[in-house]
């Protein structure tokens, strides 16, 4: 592809996500799938122009409303490259127009503002733009850390690592680094989780033989983390009241040495399908997928499990927020109003995972989300409504969850400046043995 039309494709792209509500990681996808004629070099290009404009979208809306440019994919193509890659405009004009596939040329008033953006006084940006962030996500962020909400915001102007889970139930993580080594892909081994690898440099694995054959699984370190501190023991009868794609209930498997029983429900069928392939690859048969409604219609599926399951994991829907370096557009879609729908679906969903815990098992509450109201209000709110519950603090579970270092909260509650993990939170209630 020429540089004209690498810059269309990247600008039509961009233009697809900001239209839509999907994660761009799935348009990316889908993008190149129907465009195969492109090579690896001109998706990586695009890919990597798409997500810097995606990551820097306060800033270049900003300057695009300073010079008087129409929002959109264009002018954020435009002004990347000006700003960024420091293009001025007869070159833009001249290497990055023409051609039977490129964009319609600068007009007057584009090429004036253009060559204007180098002169804006970019200290007169206001702060959430130059967070990137939209304004009511950055004042609630200022309110719930006080003392590092700026330094947070600028940790998601970072990539996120890409970090293996090493299966257990068929290799270690000393054998899975050295097979990763032998393809020059070199990698560290995770500080707290004793299953993580990280890459040390960005590349695609998707296809390497560790996980073609089920010896490791994409897993961030705060969700490894998460499913330890579930402190789950081979025979035990487990649930995993929002299974998704099963990353959850492997990670569980592997710790119960593929015995028992997980039953993995979601209301998303589409979402499970791939969970027992993925089993097969890792070697373990002892979770079942099962698709529930999420409502009064589940009472006679789940009657057989009422108070007899010792843990039960829910890893609840939430914004996202904790992993928005990955999916940087999502901050740009949440709304105030699907953050307090959110919450509602959160406390119903815990309410209902509630009723299957034994007297004397554990409830675990997991999100990938930054936010309190998501996280230890609902908590709160869960034990005042439930006085059966108590919290049993993380610091307690720490050592014997075989996690390094030491942690002193009562939750799991960690952001991308903790360790350079997802943002992610766990809470683990314990149900008293008086109550059936």
């Amino acid at each position: 592809m020429t540089p004209s039309a690498r810059f269309a494709a990247a600008v039509e792209l961009l233009g697809f996500i900001e239209a839509a509500s999907t994660p761009a990681d799935q348009h990316v996808t889908a993008y190149f799938r129907a465009r195969r004629y492109a090579g690896s070099k001109d998706r990586r290009w695009v890919s990597e122009f798409v997500y810097r404009c995606l990551r820097h979208k306060g800033e270049l809306d900003w300057c695009a409303e300073s010079l008087a440019l129409e929002l959109g994919s264009r002018s954020a193509g435009l002004l990347s490259l000006v700003l960024f890659d420091d293009i001025d405009v007869s070159t833009l004009a001249s290497d990055y127009f023409g051609g039977s596939h490129g964009l319609a040329e600068l007009s007057s008033g584009e090429q004036q503002a253009l060559g204007s953006a180098t002169s804006l006084d970019m200290s007169s940006m206001p702060p959430h733009a130059a967070a990137n962030f939209p304004e009511w996500i950055s004042d609630l962020l200022q309110a719930q850390y006080p003392e590092n909400a700026s330094s947070l915001m600028a940790s998601y102007q970072q990539r996120a690592p890409v970090t293996l889970r090493v299966n257990s139930l068929k290799t270690d993580r000393d054998e899975a680094q050295r097979l990763l080594a032998v393809d020059d892909i070199e990698v560290t081994p995770t500080t707290i989780s004793p299953d993580g690898l990280i890459l040390n440099s960005r590349g695609n694995i998707s296809r390497h033989q560790l996980l073609d054959q089920g010896l490791a699984e994409m897993q961030d370190e705060a969700a490894q983390i998460s499913a330890r501190l579930a402190d789950v023991h081979p025979g035990m009868q487990v649930v995993d009241f929002c299974a998704g794609g099963g990353g959850k209930s492997l990670a569980l498997a592997a710790l119960m040495q593929s015995q028992g029983k997980i039953h993995a429900f979601d209301i998303n069928a589409r979402r499970m399908r791939d969970i027992k392939s993925r089993s097969r690859r890792a070697t373990t048969d002892i979770i079942e997928p099962l698709v529930i409604s999420g409502s009064d219609n589940d009472v006679e599926l789940l009657e057989p499990l009422i108070a007899q399951i010792p843990r039960v994991f829910v890893d609840a829907p939430c914004s996202g927020s904790g992993t928005w370096r990955r999916q940087p557009d999502q901050k740009w879609n949440l709304t105030t109003e699907r953050l307090d729908e959110l919450t509602v679906i959160q406390q119903d969903i815990l309410s209902r995972a509630s009723t299957l815990v034994a007297p004397g098992g554990r409830l675990i509450y997991a999100t990938c989300s930054i936010f309190s109201a998501e996280n230890e209000k609902q908590v709160e709110a869960f034990l005042q409504q439930h006085p059966e519950y108590k919290s049993v603090p993380v610091s307690q579970l720490w050592a014997e969850a075989g996690l390094g270092g030491t942690y002193a909260g009562e939750f799991l509650s960690l952001t991308p400046l903790d360790f350079g993990s997802d943002g992610f939170f766990t809470a683990v209630l314990e149900k008293s043995t008086k109550y059936e």
